[in-house]
């Protein structure tokens, strides 16, 4: 299943299982209303090519959008789609009952060495509190096959800078009425990061949307979000500077 197209008709069959099923559902409902966020429209089509997973491989997904993972399970291939949020994934469990949701610490994840042929996590790791980036990148490591693959995506921008809130969110962590975020890498955080982990960089690029809605859609959320198909069938990417996001594909060694 490749291209946006076929995610978009994944969610809004799921959703309608889960409604025939269950009743109206919050999730249900979301999935067909608003099958995906915007911002994933070209996230998710790029990280299926990049993984390049094939039937009866084992892969992890680090608490990733859902819906690749049921994508990829759809495919052949045999995913373990692990996230801190319990209740994240009882509702998971529940749309697709053939994907194995666990609960698990990115920070600690519950697998042998080398169990898994490759991972994913996307828009993840900049939501752990420090030094979390960096422990997840070398779990990620561990757990992967040599020679495996590890995709990261997060964002950038050209001068490093950390967004906290004033109530914890992803179940964040914080002080004093302060919980952190997200963190915006630069090139020398993102340089960190992969120096952290037994892993050599294959490739690295900074993209942004064309046009870029991400403003607009940003101060209208969530009224943009029906929308969603409209940045499938209009946008594009742009690579190189200006990007916002920095996608990463990783060796292990």
């Amino acid at each position: 299943m490749r291209g946006w197209t076929g995610l978009y008709g994944l969610s809004v069959s799921l959703g309608a299982r889960d409604l025939l099923r269950h009743g109206p559902t919050r999730e249900g409902l979301i999935r067909i209303g608003i099958p995906l966020d915007p911002s994933r429209y070209l996230e998710l089509p790029w990280a299926q090519r990049a993984l390049g997973a094939r039937p009866g491989e084992r892969v992890l997904d680090l608490a990733s959008p859902k819906l690749l993972a049921v994508a990829l399970a759809r495919a052949g291939v045999d995913v373990v789609s692990v996230d801190a949020l319990p209740l994240e994934v009882e509702r998971w469990r529940r749309l697709s009952p053939d994907v194995a949701f666990r609960v698990a610490d990115g920070r600690a994840l519950p697998f042998e060495d080398g169990s898994f042929r490759h991972a994913y996590s996307l828009s993840v790791v900049e939501h752990i509190p420090e030094p979390g980036d960096e422990q997840s990148l070398r779990e990620l490591a561990r757990v992967v096959a040599v020679g495996g693959r590890i995709l990261l995506s997060v964002p950038y921008a050209d001068v490093y800078r950390e967004d906290w809130r004033d109530r914890p969110v992803y179940g964040s962590e914080g002080e004093a009425e302060r919980y952190f975020f997200e963190r915006w890498y630069d090139r020398e955080r993102l340089d960190r990061l992969v120096a952290s982990a037994p892993v050599r960089e294959v490739s690295r690029e900074l993209v942004r949307m064309e046009p870029n809605w991400s403003r607009l859609y940003n101060r209208s959320f969530p009224w943009l979000l029906p929308l969603g198909p409209v940045f499938g069938l209009l946008g594009r990417e742009a690579a190189g500077p200006g990007g916002d996001v920095a996608r990463l594909v990783l060796e292990r060694l």
